[in-house]
């Protein structure tokens, strides 16, 4: 069924009503600026607009939605759920922004986040499952909450997602899990991994300059390239014992079996 579109008095009944929107299309002629669509259910929609601003979404469901692509800027979308989304145009090979958001505890199933832009985010309590983030960028985003002055606390969850290409320079993704995930030539440059898990990953040709992975569980994970040398920290690292003679030799020690 092709989604069709939707007027501003409709989107005002609908909006004082169920907040079920299904089947509709959201086009650049309709505005969703300053909107109040918290606890929405948009179900098979499609969003045309190229930008959206400082619209609630918060605790909002996307099932089976379409975006193509937008930019959503200073947007709230704390414990909004994303399942089976489209939110890289593969026309345009575009994905969509996010800027300035407030997407602490959000849940993503099942979508296609490639190339998306989290621009300065608040991504505390992120859980992504089965989805492609394929050459996403996480530009001065923060998964971390201060519990007090002293205090902070840092939660994100990937599993069985492709993060192949995606720039995670420069972030503080301690205790960060990462199961299952595919990796490879993603960036970690400067970003800290300490105390993280990442558990039966593909990591080859990942950039690690001055990535901290102090008490990092890398077990099961293939490490091709992992130079230990270029790390700001290592300490406590635990990797399997079948990926131990490819980090020696990154480090020009040759690992032989006894005779």
């Amino acid at each position: 069924m092709t989604p069709k579109g939707i007027t501003p008095d409709e989107l005002r009944t609908v909006a004082q009503g169920g907040r079920t929107y299904t089947d509709l299309t959201f086009s650049e002629e309709l505005s969703l600026d300053d909107l109040d669509l918290a606890e929405s259910r948009f179900e098979r929609c499609r969003f045309a607009l190229p930008t959206i601003r400082g619209a609630d979404f918060s605790e909002s469901t996307f099932k089976d939605c379409r975006f193509e692509p937008t930019r959503f800027a200073n947007c709230k979308l704390p414990k909004a759920e994303f399942a089976g989304c489209m939110l890289f145009d593969a026309e345009k090979k575009a994905g969509s922004v996010f800027a300035f958001c407030d997407m602490h505890a959000v849940a993503v199933e099942k979508c296609n986040v490639a190339t998306c832009t989290f621009d300065r985010c608040d991504l505390y309590g992120l859980a992504a499952v089965d989805s492609s983030f394929r050459g996403a960028r996480f530009t001065r985003s923060s998964f971390t909450k201060a519990l007090s002055r002293r205090t902070t606390v840092t939660r994100a969850s990937f599993r069985r997602c492709n993060l192949a290409f995606a720039d995670l320079s420069e972030l503080h993704l301690a205790s960060a899990e990462f199961r299952s995930c595919r990796l490879s030539e993603a960036s970690f440059i400067g970003t800290d991994l300490s105390d993280a898990l990442l558990l039966e990953c593909t990591l080859d040709r990942v950039e690690w300059d001055k990535a901290k992975l102090a008490n990092a569980d890398l077990s099961g994970s293939q490490l091709a390239g992992l130079n230990l040398a270029v790390l700001a920290d290592y300490v406590g690292l635990t990797i399997s014992e079948s990926e131990q003679s490819a980090v020696l030799e990154q480090l020009g020690i040759r690992v032989v079996q006894p005779r």
